[in-house]
């Protein structure tokens, strides 16, 4: 596989990525507001939010690093 081949598949498996994270953030934010407004939100909330943030910052930053990899090519 080619480096350009290699980096648009990363790219793209990156976004999907995100992607994906994105609406795990976007899900537990909405549960966690609806089962605050029952008083029985679960503690594991938080967690999972705080586990899909930091996947997110580490997609990033292998997308951040990919492309300043292609730029100095």
């Amino acid at each position: 596989m080619s480096d350009d081949a290699l980096r648009a598949t990363v790219t793209t498996a990156a976004h999907d990525l995100s992607n994906a994270i994105g609406a795990v953030l976007n899900y537990t934010t909405f549960l966690a507001e609806d089962l605050a407004q029952t008083g029985s939100a679960p503690d594991y909330l938080p967690h999972l939010q705080s586990a899909a943030e930091r996947a997110l910052i580490l997609v990033t930053g292998l997308t951040a690093a990919l492309a300043g990899d292609a730029e100095r090519d």
